[in-house]
Parts: C-alpha cells; structure tokens; sequence
C-alpha cells in the first residue's frame, strides 16, 4: 500500500526534474559570433558559410552579427542589400515564415542576423554559387580592372 503511493510520487518528481532541466537550455540561447566581415571589393562583404544553418524550409540564418537590421520599431531600417552570384535578391524585408514557405531570394536583416534563400531554394553552400551584401544600400559594385 505504502509503495503504491510512493513510486508514483517519485516518478512525478522525476519528471518534474527531467523537464525544468530542459527548459533552462531554452532560456540560455547560443549567442551569434561576433566576425569582421571579409570584404571582397569596397563595400561589398562575403557571406561566411561557417555557423550557417536551415530555418526550416526554404530559410537560412547566418551564425554570425550583422548590425544594422530590422525591428518591430522600425519594421524596414535595414538597408543591406544581398547578392548571389552578382545578382540582386529580392524583395528584403520578408516575412520569415514567407522566406521559409516561398524562398526564391526573399531576405530579411532582421535584429543582428540575416535570414534568407536562394534563388532557386537550394542549399547555398552546396550550389557553388557567391552570397555577398553590402551595408551602405549600394547596388553590387564593379570590380577593379
């Protein structure tokens, strides 16, 4: 009788541990890299693949600050402007849901990291192609002959 109460008890408190052990990784979040960005031409930055990862589907988030982005206050302060292959991406400021669902180059500077997709929704690291950005709202700058 007395085990019949008990064990369910501690199986609970177990549980309970298990669980509030969890949540505390939740609250303790991996913070971005802070990197100098490597500047490929006067204004014009590489996107590092290194901490890169999915943000599910279509979407993915550089693992590294890029100051400057978007906020609920000022849902379109980020003037950075993304490239692939020398080719503008588009439209900025999208919804991440929407860059995730959609892709086909949607972007978003949102906070201190850049979420975006490829033209084609396929893996940037994998496709051969060159991410760069610039910071200063220019367009993709000539190189140097």
């Amino acid at each position: 009788m007395f085990l019949e109460k008990i064990v369910p008890l501690i199986i609970l408190i177990g549980v309970f541990v298990f669980f509030n052990g969890c949540k505390k990784g939740l609250e303790n979040p991996v913070p971005a890299k802070v990197k100098t960005p490597v500047e490929i031409r006067a204004g014009l930055f590489a996107i590092d693949f290194d901490g890169l990862r999915s943000d599910g589907g279509n979407a993915w988030k550089i693992g590294y600050v890029i100051e400057g982005g978007d906020s609920n206050e000022a849902p379109s302060a980020s003037i950075l402007r993304i490239f692939e292959n020398g080719v503008e991406l588009h439209p900025p400021h999208s919804p991440h849901q929407d860059i995730r669902d959609l892709g086909k180059g949607r972007f978003s500077h949102w906070g201190t990291t850049l979420y975006f997709s490829t033209s084609d929704n396929t893996d940037p690291v994998a496709n051969g192609r060159e991410y760069a950005y610039t910071l200063n709202g220019s367009g993709y700058p000539a190189a140097k002959n």
